[in-house]
């Protein structure tokens, strides 16, 4: 019989069995294994045995222990089927699931219409010991969506929401969006422009609302008198902002054409380059989120960096800390958003 076949056989590595290979206490293989702190060394030498054991926790016992299913739900309401190729969606989500799953918890994933938010299987699943939600869609309706999850009773984590916490049982999780707009709009003031088209998809979404915001602060204290214009698009889709951008362009070139995220600048600086135009020359654009999209276009990108996988990944800390200690100790948290200028402005 073959070694793998007699490992097989075997019965199940216990903690003990761990604990005595690598030499440590069972508490220290018990810290490892919940992915409490342990010093490096010593989790090396765990993780080792652990390896060589094959031992695999009992998930069903420590469930009944502590009384928790180990598992985290995550709705996120928006219009496009497709949701989870929008590339901030999807490394928030990234870095909540890569998080969680350092801790043996599980992720459940929902996608949903604003409209049906509250309709959403996931809300109402017993197995779940958390929530986090992604809220778009008019500030009244994510404030009736936020009621609806304070009235559920679990530990909430909300992303990128500005509106106030409803209750302790909800935390925000969000970039300082405005900041990002107010960066870009100070960029662009030095270029002393005369005016900025600010492109933002017909979905409303509180980042977006942000963004705008702090763009429109950052120019109207220029010295140089900036007109800032805000043009709805259909969706962030290529096709809608190449057509919005191809039909205004002939009426009036802008100084700079903002969009509310960098699929949506790519879309309209290759609208320019359709229609004869030179980035920056003739007109700049920028975006915002910072992930792959600046790096491939030529002119290269101006864009505000988002920390959207270490939002996730700070989000699973705060969920994970509040199923084990009852309580959150930040429920308002905002990370810092960069400035990064590109060719195209």
């Amino acid at each position: 019989m073959s070694a793998a076949k007699n490992q097989e056989n075997k019965a199940p590595a216990t903690l003990r069995q761990v604990a005595e290979a690598a030499g440590v206490s069972v508490m220290t293989v018990s810290n490892v294994v919940r992915g409490k702190s342990v010093r490096p060394e010593t989790r090396e030498r765990v993780d080792e045995a652990i390896a060589r054991l094959r031992y695999r926790p009992n998930t069903s016992a420590r469930r009944l222990r502590l009384a928790t299913q180990f598992s985290v739900g995550i709705v996120i309401a928006d219009t496009d089927p497709n949701y989870l190729a929008d590339p901030f969606i999807s490394r928030v989500v990234s870095g909540l699931s890569n998080y969680l799953s350092s801790l043996d918890y599980t992720l459940d994933v929902q996608g949903i219409s604003p409209a049906r938010f509250e309709n959403a299987t996931i809300l109402g699943k017993v197995g779940n010991d958390a929530l986090c939600a992604i809220l778009c869609g008019p500030r009244e309706l994510r404030r009736r969506h936020l009621a609806h999850l304070e009235r559920l009773g679990q530990p909430v984590i909300v992303f990128q929401e500005a509106l106030p916490s409803p209750s302790r049982n909800i935390a925000m999780v969000r970039q300082d969006d405005a900041e990002g707009g107010r960066l870009l709009g100070q960029h662009l003031a030095r270029k002393k422009i005369r005016s900025v088209l600010f492109l933002k998809p017909l979905l409303e979404w509180c980042a977006v609302e942000q963004r705008e915001h702090g763009l429109k602060m950052a120019l109207s204290q220029s010295a140089h008198n900036i007109e800032l214009d805000s043009q709805l698009v259909p969706s962030e889709s290529f096709e809608d902002v190449m057509s919005v951008v191809t039909q205004m362009l002939p009426i009036r070139v802008p100084g700079a054409i903002v969009a509310a995220t960098d699929s949506m600048a790519v879309a309209a600086l290759k609208a320019a380059e359709a229609m004869g135009l030179q980035v920056p020359k003739d007109l700049m654009i920028a975006g915002f989120n910072g992930f792959d999209f600046w790096r491939y276009t030529r002119p290269t990108l101006t864009t505000v960096v988002s920390p959207a996988y270490e939002m996730g990944k700070l989000g699973g800390e705060l969920i994970v800390e509040r199923i084990r200690t009852g309580r959150f100790s930040r429920r308002n948290s905002v990370l810092q958003v960069a400035l990064q200028a590109g060719q195209s402005s």
